[in-house]
């Protein structure tokens, strides 16, 4: 092979290397993911894409196409300094999203955050998205009495207490739109006034979405329409009784055997709701709610009666919504 046909195929593949790495560097900007705030398209966001919105704004460099949407973080249509602070503030980490990106507002007082939970607890109502639910139940404290107890070992009453602290647990993934997604969701909400509730609170991630945490008062024998009852889908102490006496009436079923629940009292306590909301969709991320149940009942079989006074502390996680 002569030198000059060496040099020839040596300046042919110089050539083609170049417009290799010319082709290569077009296909990686054409699937160069969009976003907003990196106006010059390095795929960074800093001073740079301030400064190139800044010299928009005062027409100095003026910007087209995907550029100028990207300047436009505030999504008002236009570019001017507000739209360079933005950005130069997401760059020093003051600012997590972009206004743009942001679908809901930040509540400002407690009845905006309240009023937020609920239109999102709300339409969480209707559309029933999927979702996964890890519940657990754990005794915290039990007692029994009555003339039942005179007829049953210690031992054996011992195994009755234990075996009711034991906690139990489930999980399950429910189906969008079905009728189990929809019962096992909490309740809805209905509440405008905080001041019903014991503290309501929001908090803003590091990722820009919203943590809403709210705290109910002690609810002793609630009615129906309480806010426990309501937002925790708990039964009120007439439903919890009426549902009591038709578990007896199916239990002794066609024997001739009388039985009856008397509730003496039924308490809930230390009931929370805490729950992440999506700023850029207004969905649930997550929601987790707990409380403490105390019933004090009397359950009378025949010529026996049994004293139950007993606390559960029950817990629900909500997790991996897709609407």
């Amino acid at each position: 092979m002569n030198k000059s046909f060496r040099r020839f195929l040596s300046l042919i593949l110089a050539v083609f290397t170049v417009l290799s790495c010319v082709a290569f560097a077009s296909a990686e900007e054409a699937v160069a993911e969009f976003k907003y705030g990196d106006i010059t398209s390095d795929g960074n966001i800093n001073s740079s894409d301030a400064l190139a919105a800044l010299k928009h704004s005062v027409g100095i460099a003026l910007l087209e196409g995907e550029a100028l949407r990207a300047a436009d973080v505030n999504g008002d249509s236009s570019v001017n300094s507000s739209d360079a602070l933005d950005v130069l503030k997401y760059s020093v980490g003051s600012i997590k999203l972009f206004p743009i990106e942001v679908a809901v507002k930040k509540p400002g007082t407690d009845a905006e955050i309240l009023a937020l939970y609920a239109k999102t607890i709300n339409e969480a109502k209707k559309t029933i998205p999927a979702y996964k639910l890890k519940a657990s139940t754990k005794g915290l404290k039990v007692a029994f009495s009555g003339t039942a107890m005179s007829f049953v070992p210690k031992d054996e009453v011992a195994a009755m207490e234990k075996d009711m602290m034991k906690e139990s647990s489930f999980q399950n993934i429910f189906r969008a739109g079905s009728s189990t997604a929809f019962a096992n969701l909490p309740g809805e909400c209905k509440i405008t006034d905080p001041s019903l509730l014991k503290e309501v609170k929001l908090t803003e991630l590091a990722d820009g979405n919203y943590q809403i945490d709210i705290a109910f008062k002690d609810d002793k024998n609630p009615k129906a329409g309480s806010p426990v009852v309501t937002m925790l889908n708990v039964p009120d102490k007439d439903t919890f009784i009426k549902q009591m006496n038709d578990e007896l009436g199916s239990a002794v079923g066609d024997e001739d055997i009388s039985a009856s629940a008397e509730l003496k009292n039924l308490e809930y306590t230390n009931c929370r709701i805490s729950c992440v909301i999506d700023v850029k969709t207004g969905n649930f991320v997550s929601v987790n709610t707990e409380y403490d149940m105390r019933t004090n009942m009397t359950t009378y079989v025949a010529f026996f009666s049994m004293g139950t006074d007993t606390t559960t502390k029950t817990v629900n996680e909500y997790s991996n919504f897709i609407y």
